[in-house]
């Protein structure tokens, strides 16, 4: 029904009802004047015909007075639509105004089925319910307890799998027994105490469909977090750093298409046999022979590939890739081949201690399975230094490249038959992984699979630094913001616009002195941020600041330690 309809379906009864009370006001006076009461007779009786309230009169002046009646009231009304004005009173600079427990309400689950946030909000963790997606950006400063106030809790609801970034590795030190009493599997990789780390081989989870690309991510990861200061050098136009790409993608491919079971550490044993000279441009190390006759190989099986089986296919086509890669490092000087051996040796070196090389020979952490059976996987990381942020990067893209494949392939089936398990990722001190390939993409497409993660940070600038131009894109994929206090300047400033403004009465007052003295007040509208930085910085210890997006904010108690 169209709002015409709607609105002359109410004028029908609201004329009828002015009608009857002109008709029967005017009917009062008259006769009262009539019958010779006074007018203050008339006022002080004026509502007796109360007593008979379904009666009305036809005299000829009740009946102009009910229709004189009905008729200001319409030209009032359409005078007042006429100059209508969307006011909004109370809220012309701004509506913001903090949630309460029936604006949650519908977005929670039963126990045990949410992801808790404060001590009175929760997010049901069915996002096909909520219409929300589990990927929350935490900000807290040091000591504002993003571990005991809301990892620690989380975990201990035990109702998804989980990988977690355990920075000192107190989190698994913490509920690690608790999980698994629960039937989870509980596996580390430690970069902490190397000695008693589970085994963990990135090769493993390249896609065996297709290889190839599986290999330029990986070797883009590790080229990518070892890049310190100064690696572009010499002009800083990226060539060696090119240079070096290349050559790590060709000795990957080869360790991966020749070995039987390829791991990193064939690729630092074939880079350990590469050799140059800057006087003989002809001398050929070990691995240069080895190119050199794969090359021949797979121009032999160029001339007739009918000849191989399926399996020689694949290989001989991934040799051909890593030739390919090759090709171009050999062809620069033998003064620059020895500089990007030297340069990439160097690039490596943390992967070539001998926990690291015991760790990286096997796998026993078994990513790809997280989502198949309960596990909780932990990555305890220093957060005093970082030697092997690398492997803490190469973690977390193989976590979500295995996963994701699994998703898209057996659809909402787990290995064993049943739903698939959903995987919330805790992805503590997130400056302090290194910078995953593809996460940007990564968080905005992981929830269709069952996915998602914590993003968790000590201020706002962190991400910034490290993302640049995507973290806001990451921070976008985020429906959920908790802020836990801090005192940066820029994260108490974005979490204040994230609040919105609201509007308030200003009351303005002036006085003059003197003979003729005057004193005046008057008030005024005006906005005003829900809460200002620095009342953010004044943050109780005990209070937290939550956003979800579509629902107004809370200001809220904390989760109990």
């Amino acid at each position: 029904m169209n709002t015409i309809a709607k609105t002359l379906l109410a004028a029908v009864p609201t004329g009828v009802l002015l009608f009857w009370f002109g008709n029967r006001m005017s009917m009062r006076v008259r006769t009262g004047l009539a019958s010779g009461e006074s007018v203050s007779q008339v006022t002080d009786r004026m509502f007796d015909w109360l007593t008979d309230p379904f009666r009305l009169s036809a005299d000829r002046t009740d009946v102009l007075c009910g229709c004189l009646l009905v008729a200001v009231v319409a030209l009032a009304a359409l005078y007042r639509w006429s100059m209508r004005r969307d006011l909004r009173e109370g809220e012309e600079h701004g509506s913001a105004r903090w949630g309460g427990a029936s604006d949650i309400r519908p977005f929670r689950m039963g126990a045990g089925e949410n992801l808790l946030m404060t001590a009175s909000e929760s997010l049901g963790i069915d996002g096909r319910r909520t219409g929300r997606n589990l990927n929350v950006l935490v900000i807290g400063s040091s000591g504002s307890g993003k571990t005991r106030r809301y990892v620690l809790p989380n975990l201990r609801q035990a109702n998804m799998s989980y990988a977690v970034t355990d920075p000192k590795g107190e989190i698994r030190a913490a509920v690690g027994d608790m999980l698994e009493e629960h039937g989870y599997e509980v596996r580390c990789l430690d970069l902490i105490d190397l000695e008693r780390s589970d085994t963990f081989n990135p090769m493993r989870y390249i896609n065996p469909h297709d290889p190839e690309a599986g290999i330029l991510r990986l070797t883009e990861n590790i080229i990518a977090n070892t890049s310190g200061d100064g690696r572009r050098a010499e002009g800083g136009d990226g060539f060696w750093e090119r240079a070096e790409r290349n050559l790590l993608t060709a000795l990957t491919a080869w360790a991966y298409f020749a070995e039987p079971s390829p791991t990193l550490t064939h690729v630092l044993d074939l880079l350990l046999l590469m050799d140059a000279s800057e006087t003989d441009e002809t001398m050929q190390s070990d691995v240069d022979l080895m190119f050199e006759s794969a090359r021949e190989l797979v121009a032999e099986y160029r001339l007739d590939p009918s000849r191989h089986d399926e399996d020689s296919r694949r290989t001989l086509e991934g040799l051909d890739f890593a030739c390919r890669q090759y090709r171009k490092f050999v062809q620069g000087a033998g003064e620059t081949k020895r500089s990007v051996i030297t340069s990439l040796g160097v690039r490596l070196a943390p992967l070539e201690v001998g926990s690291v090389r015991r760790i990286l020979s096997d796998d026993t952490i078994r990513l790809d399975e997280v989502m198949s059976r309960r596990s909780a996987v932990f990555l305890a990381l220093p957060d005093t230094e970082g030697t092997f942020s690398c492997l803490a990067s190469i973690f977390y893209q193989c976590l979500f490249e295995s996963n994701v494949y699994r998703a898209d392939h057996a659809g909402n089936k787990s290995r064993a038959g049943g739903e698939n398990i959903p995987l919330h990722c805790f992805l503590d001190e997130f400056a302090n992984i290194g910078r995953i390939p593809g996460f940007t993409r990564l968080i905005a497409t992981l929830r269709s699979r069952g996915i998602s993660c914590s993003v968790i940070i000590q201020n706002y600038a962190q991400g910034k630094a490290m993302y640049r131009d995507d973290w806001e894109t990451i921070v976008g994929n985020c429906d959920s913001m908790l802020f836990l206090g801090g005192t940066e300047a820029s994260t108490l400033e974005w979490v204040s616009k994230r609040l919105g403004h609201q509007t308030i009465d200003v009351m303005d007052d002036s006085e003059s002195k003197g003979v003729n003295g005057t004193y005046s007040v008057s008030w005024r509208r005006t906005k005003r941020e829900l809460m200002q930085p620095d009342e953010l910085g004044l943050l109780d210890t005990e209070e937290c600041i939550y956003i979800l997006r579509g629902v107004r904010p809370f200001r809220s108690r904390k989760i109990a330690a």
